[in-house]
Formats: structure tokens, C-alpha cells, sequence
């Protein structure tokens, strides 16, 4: 089945993104292409710049695709509204311009590392695969409460580093929940919000998080920062022994672009040890409950009335 890896990024996002994507081209079996999808020529040039020694790396302006009259995408009011969000909003849309009905669709973060030799697996028709992470990132909680209120399920737990399909999307419900959700705060966390909206509805699991590795911004870890580690040490905290991907999610993309920073992870990735894989490789869908949301609406209130982001945060 042919398969669309797709990258969305910005070229200001190069200081990190120039060592993942060239992770992601050195390690993902075979020889296919790698798609970067960019919002504006300036930012298609510069890309095509840096990667101008890596032949599987291609560079797409996404703007002359869309409006390619054969895009279907084009006629659907909420998935235009959509895209003239925040960039990362794109995601959800522009990949499937670069793939026929059927093809296999991978999206990624131009902030997931790949320490090892690896391959996707495929995805079978319908269904859909994300990365899972520890925290929750459905946010603002005004649209997750909206979402709530239109009858829409959610999966908790989902982390966009990864996600795999089969192209198309269903464009007519995207559209209609794009078109109901209203008018949308321009903030990153809103993709996240449609993702784990898709979980639920098409099916599928999330990709093993032993294998498929999100960094989560503990409690622990922000003490770490607080006190003044440095990002290289940070770094040196997390397991790479195993895992096939890293996604340094929020700050931890920062960490990336430490000149030593490559040194260290393939470093880190052989050294010995590390404990044996889980033969499952896909987890269910786990729904996000309306009673879990007032939990953690409470849990915040709590956290921030006793002054805990005040002290850990600065």
C-alpha cells in the first residue's frame, strides 16, 4: 500500500526540527520519500535549503495544493475555516492533499526524534493510530466542554506526535465539527482536541508508549528546571535504550537544539540495557469522560488557589 510520510513545520522551527527530520530520514525503513509541508515560499525555500543533501526529503508550498481545483477539501466551508487557524491546525488537513483515496497517511511533529532503525506498521482500513501521552492536552476547556455538549466523544490521553491513516479522513463530519464547534481561540491545543474527537469515532489505539515515547512535563521534572538543570541533563534522564520514537513535546523540543544534543542521544540510545518491549504494539482508545474533565477542572482550581504554578513555574 503506498505510504505519504508527512512533516508540517515552519523553517523557524529548524534549530530542532533539522536534527528530527533528519533522524526520521537516516532511520525509517526504505528508501520513500519524506513530505515537508510549509505555509509560505520563503519558508519552502529555506527548507529545501537545509535539506539539500538528504534526496528523500521533499519540500511542498501546501497553499497551490489546496487550492488545486481537484481538492475535495476545498467545498467543505469548516475545513477552510480550519485551515486559516493556527499553523499546526494543518495537520489535520494538508497531508491528505498529498495522498490518493487508500493511501496510508502518516502525519508527523517536526519535533519527534528517532533514535533507531524502525518501520511503521499498517494500519488497517478506517481506523486510526496516535501517540499516547500522561498528561491530558485538551485545551481550552471552554472547547472541550462545547465538544462535550454536541454529543462528541473524546479519547484521553492523545499526544499528535504520531498519527496514521488511511486518506481520506471522513471530510464531511471534520467539517461539521469544525463548523459547530464555533469560533476557535487561535492556540495550539485546539488540534489535539479533533484528534482524540477522531479516535473515538474511527477506531483504532494508540501507538505502544514502551516503543513510541511522548516526554510528559512532570512534577518531578519541573522541579528539575526550577532548580536550574541544564537541558543536556534533562535529556540524559529519559530511556532511550528502546524506544523507536521521542517526541519532545512543549520545552523539551528546546533541548534538541544544543549543539551536543545529537552526540548525546545516539549516545544514549546505545547504551546497554533497558527492559524488554511488550509484544502488543497498539493499546485501545481509553474515552475521555465528562466526569474525569470536572476532576481535572478541580484538580487545577485546587493547584493554582494553593499557589503550586506559582512557585513551580516562577
Amino acid at each position: 500500500m503506498p505510504r505519504i510520510v508527512t512533516v508540517s513545520l515552519a523553517a523557524s522551527s529548524l534549530p530542532h526540527s533539522a536534527l528530527c527530520i533528519g533522524s526520521l530520514a537516516e532511520n525509517l525503513a526504505g528508501d520513500g520519500p519524506i513530505h515537508l509541508l510549509t505555509d509560505t515560499p520563503r519558508d519552502e525555500e529555506q527548507l529545501r535549503r537545509a535539506f539539500a543533501d538528504q534526496p528523500r526529503i521533499k519540500v511542498f508550498h501546501s497553499d497551490p495544493l489546496w487550492e488545486d481545483p481537484r481538492n475535495p477539501m476545498r467545498d467543505h466551508a469548516g475545513l477552510n475555516k480550519l485551515r486559516e487557524g493556527h499553523p499546526c491546525w494543518r495537520k489535520l488537513t494538508d497531508p491528505m492533499l498529498l495522498a490518493a483515496d487508500g493511501d496510508e497517511v502518516v502525519v508527523i511533529d517536526p519535533d519527534v526524534y528517532f533514535p533507531r532503525p524502525f518501520d511503521f506498521e499498517e494500519v488497517p482500513d478506517g481506523t486510526l493510530r496516535l501517540m499516547w501521552q500522561k498528561p491530558n492536552c485538551l485545551l481550552p476547556h471552554s472547547v472541550v466542554q462545547r465538544a462535550f455538549d454536541l454529543g462528541v466523544d473524546m479519547a484521553d490521553h492523545v499526544d499528535i506526535g504520531v498519527a496514521q491513516y488511511r486518506s481520506p479522513l471522513d471530510l464531511d463530519w471534520l467539517d461539521w465539527l469544525a463548523k459547530s464547534l464555533g469560533d476557535l481561540p487561535w492556540i495550539m491545543h485546539v488540534e489535539p482536541i479533533f484528534w482524540a474527537a477522531l479516535a473515538m469515532r474511527m477506531g483504532g489505539g494508540y501507538l505502544n508508549p514502551e516503543r513510541w515515547y511522548c516526554w510528559a512535563n512532570t512534577q518531578w521534572k519541573r522541579v528539575q528546571k526550577k532548580v536550574g538543570t541544564s537541558p543536556l541533563r534533562m535529556l540524559q534522564g529519559e530511556d532511550f535504550r528502546t524506544c523507536l520514537a521521542f517526541h519532545a513535546g512543549g520545552e523539551a523540543k528546546k533541548w534538541l537544539a544544543d549543539p551536543d544534543a545529537e552526540a548525546l542521544l545516539k549516545q544514549l540510545a546505545a547504551a546497554p540495557g533497558g527492559k524488554p518491549l511488550p509484544e502488543a504494539t497498539i493499546l485501545p482508545f481509553v474515552r475521555f469522560t465528562p466526569q474525569r474533565f470536572r476532576w481535572l477542572q478541580r484538580r487545577t482550581k485546587l493547584l493554582r488557589s494553593a499557589g503550586y504554578y506559582r512557585l513551580i513555574r516562577g
